[in-house]
């Protein structure tokens, strides 16, 4: 089993598109996922048409409460969701003692079965976003083709690594940056990838995500990159996005 974390704690940079349209690939694909929605917004709900209020399923909440026993829904045969709402809220400011309350539960063998964890975390440097990166195997920063993104980035990988010095045991490894919403029509898009290229080297996704009307539209209508044709352009990005990062991961450990 393999988590990986998406933060950034810029807003709009496309951390819930990542994590819906990346799980939905890997569940078709025969991996069985599951989705932690961190964020007290519930965005993953909200994409996946999903009741982020319903009590009868585990929420977010109940991960950090301690919960012993998982109710999960199920989104497919292969795919389940732990979803947020404004109630996680109030542990956004608090401080991680003792180490990922997620990552406890990991070890009791709760999320036992899953090959992949995405966690979508909120747009803050914060402890929920602490907690998520303490949980993961990996995390994930993506960004959009904007100079001043460069320092969005540079202050999430500061964050981040903070809180590895910080939390005990802790041993996340930097997954790389994802690029998302490109235009590379624009004059200033080649400078940038130079500019970021050179910061980051590999670090940087070969994988880059278009600026596509198809997928800013596909919540409103309830629908991922798996529901587009095969020679729909977003659907061939994320899927190529989602050989890298199986590749990656393959590169540090094998998935078991």
């Amino acid at each position: 089993m393999k988590t990986i974390s998406i933060i950034c704690q810029k807003g709009g940079v496309g951390k819930t598109t990542t994590v819906v349209n990346l799980a939905n690939i890997f569940s078709k694909n025969g991996y069985k996922t599951l989705i932690i929605d961190l964020d007290p917004q519930g965005n993953v709900s909200t994409y996946l048409n999903f009741d982020k209020n319903n009590k009868e399923f585990t929420n977010s909440v109940d991960l950090l409460e301690g919960v012993t026993k998982l109710t999960l829904a199920e989104l497919n045969p292969k795919l389940s969701i732990i979803p947020s709402n404004k109630e996680i809220a109030r542990y956004n400011e608090g401080k991680i003692i003792g180490g990922s309350r997620i990552r406890k539960i990991k070890k009791q063998g709760l999320f036992h079965g899953f090959d992949f964890i995405f966690i979508d975390t909120p747009p803050t440097m914060s402890s929920l976003v602490q907690e998520g990166i303490a949980a993961s195997d990996y995390y994930l920063i993506p960004t959009k083709p904007e100079f001043l993104a460069i320092e969005g980035v540079a202050q999430a990988m500061n964050f981040a690594k903070t809180t590895l010095k910080n939390i005990p045991n802790t041993n996340t490894i930097f997954l790389g940056v994802l690029l998302n919403q490109v235009e590379v029509k624009r004059s200033s898009y080649k400078e940038f990838v130079d500019e970021l290229e050179y910061l980051l080297g590999d670090r940087l996704l070969e994988t880059k995500i278009s600026h596509l009307t198809e997928i800013a539209d596909s919540p409103f209508y309830g629908k991922t990159v798996i529901d587009f044709n095969n020679d729909s352009k977003a659907k061939i990005e994320f899927t190529k996005l989602a050989e890298e990062i199986i590749e990656r991961v393959g590169k540090n450990e094998k998935i078991t």
